[in-house]
């Protein structure tokens, strides 16, 4: 029988690292976010291990295929027609990384980027509905893109997900956030000089009780401290990258 997903269609759903090394990954992400590991492929199929928290699933991960593979994590986002959803990105000038393909019972699974580079994957699910968990802590909590080009964002994703774009105005550093019927969903930021030599991408947060306790504790397991805690008018948030280099975020949102 289906999955249930805990989030409609068009809403982030998912998030897989690449990893180059499983068990180290295991290590670091089970000291810092208290999730269990459970491998449910083969190393033949990228030895995809389940990252489980309370029992629900959170996350998972897989091997980097044949060095070609950053260690990254990647964002999915729920479609119930993987193949409809990529023409429509096709269509609105997206570069297809992964035409929409089978993954056993569990769903489809599709990878493009968007006009200004970034990339995000869609899942189509069947038996395995994407996360059992969000927004608490140890859980996906936001995704962001970072890009050079916001307003060709703004116009391929309001066409492939159908999402408003609501962009804070008399502000420093404008941020946009993604809304599906006035709920905010994900956000964007535009990348500065500071980023030059970096290219768009999705950032993934995980939602803690306390950025700066846990980004201390991802520096004490291996980890380093990429962008340091601040607040922002929301709450507070840190990002930092695993021993392997993966960034993501942390991040506490006042009630």
């Amino acid at each position: 029988m289906p999955g249930t997903p805990v989030q409609p269609p068009n809403h982030p759903i998912w998030t897989d690292l690449s990893s180059p090394d499983i068990e180290a990954s295991k290590e670091f992400y089970g000291r810092l976010f208290g999730w269990e590991a459970e491998t449910v492929a083969p190393p033949e199929a990228g030895t995809y291990t389940l990252f489980k928290l309370n029992g629900k699933t959170t996350a998972a991960m897989q091997t980097t295929m044949d060095g070609q593979m950053p260690p990254v994590w990647r964002a999915y986002i729920h479609t119930t027609d993987a193949a409809a959803t990529t023409e429509r990105a096709r269509q609105a000038g997206a570069t297809i990384l992964m035409e929409p393909m089978d993954v056993f019972d569990s769903g489809r699974l599709a990878f493009f980027a968007d006009p200004t580079g970034a990339a995000i994957g869609l899942w189509e699910p069947n038996t395995m509905p994407g996360a059992d968990v969000m927004f608490e802590p140890g859980s996906l909590g936001w995704i962001e893109l970072a890009t050079r080009d916001i307003d060709t964002a703004k116009q391929f994703y309001k066409t492939v997900f159908g999402w408003d774009a609501k962009t804070s105005e008399g502000v420093e550093m404008p941020y946009t956030e993604w809304q599906i019927d006035g709920k905010s969903i994900a956000g964007a930021m535009p990348m500065g000089p500071q980023q030059e030599g970096v290219p768009p991408h999705w950032l993934v947060y995980f939602s803690v009780e306390d950025p700066d306790k846990s980004s201390a504790q991802a520096q004490e397991f291996g980890g380093s401290l990429t962008v340091p805690p601040m607040d922002f008018p929301g709450g507070r948030f840190a990002i930092v990258a695993d021993p392997h280099g993966s960034n993501f975020g942390l991040m506490f949102l006042r009630s």
